[in-house]
C-alpha cells in the first residue's frame, strides 16, 4: 500500500518523513512553538531527524506535514497524538510564522478531520493553552467546542471535542 496523501486546491498532506528533518528542526524552534507546545530540545539537524524517526515509530503518535502544491514547500504540521489522559486522539497543527493567517492551517486541518471521521466514528478532541487565541480560534472554526479545564504538568489546558456526528 502507498503513502497516504490527502488533497486541497492548495495543498497536499502526507506523514512525517525522515526527509522533512530540515523543516522540523525550523518549526520546533519557532516562538509559536516553544510558546505554546514546548521545547523539544531539538537544536542540530542530527536531532531533528532522530526526532522524526522517534515520531515514526510511536504507535500513538501521528505527525503529518503540509505542503503547498504550487511549490512542495512544508508550510506545517497536523498532528494526531492518542495521550494517555484522553479516550481518543488531540488534533494539533503547528505552522512557520511566515504561512500563519493565509487560511493554510485550516483546509489542512479539515482535510485530516474530513479523513480521521471517514474512518472512525469516534470523537476528536483537542488541548490548548488558556492564552492560545489563534489555536482557539481556529479550533472553533473547525467545529470544536469547549469542554472543560484540565491541569496537565502544573499548566491549565482548554480540552475540546468534535463528535463525528456534528461532522
Amino acid at each position: 500500500m502507498g503513502v497516504k496523501i490527502l488533497r486541497s486546491q492548495r495543498l497536499y498532506v502526507k506523514e512525517l518523513a525522515l526527509d522533512d528533518a530540515p523543516f522540523i528542526l525550523d518549526l520546533l524552534n519557532t516562538s509559536g512553538f516553544l510558546e505554546f507546545i514546548g521545547d523539544r530540545g531539538v537544536r542540530s539537524l542530527e536531532e531533528a531527524k532522530a526526532f522524526c524517526v522517534k515520531l515514526r515509530d510511536n504507535p500513538a503518535i501521528h505527525y503529518q506535514v503540509v505542503f503547498l502544491h504550487s511549490t512542495h514547500i512544508p508550510l506545517g504540521i497536523i498532528s494526531l497524538v492518542q495521550r494517555d489522559y484522553l479516550p481518543q486522539p488531540d488534533i494539533g497543527f503547528a505552522f512557520l510564522p511566515l504561512h500563519e493567517g493565509m487560511g493554510y492551517a485550516y483546509e489542512a486541518a479539515k482535510l485530516v478531520l474530513d479523513d480521521y471521521f471517514a474512518c472512525h466514528k469516534a470523537p476528536i478532541f483537542a488541548t490548548t493553552m488558556e492564552n492560545n487565541v489563534r489555536s482557539i480560534s481556529l479550533l472553533f472554526r473547525l467545529g470544536l467546542t469547549f469542554e472543560r479545564s484540565l491541569e496537565r504538568d502544573q499548566q491549565i489546558l482548554h480540552l475540546y471535542k468534535k463528535d463525528p456526528w456534528n461532522h
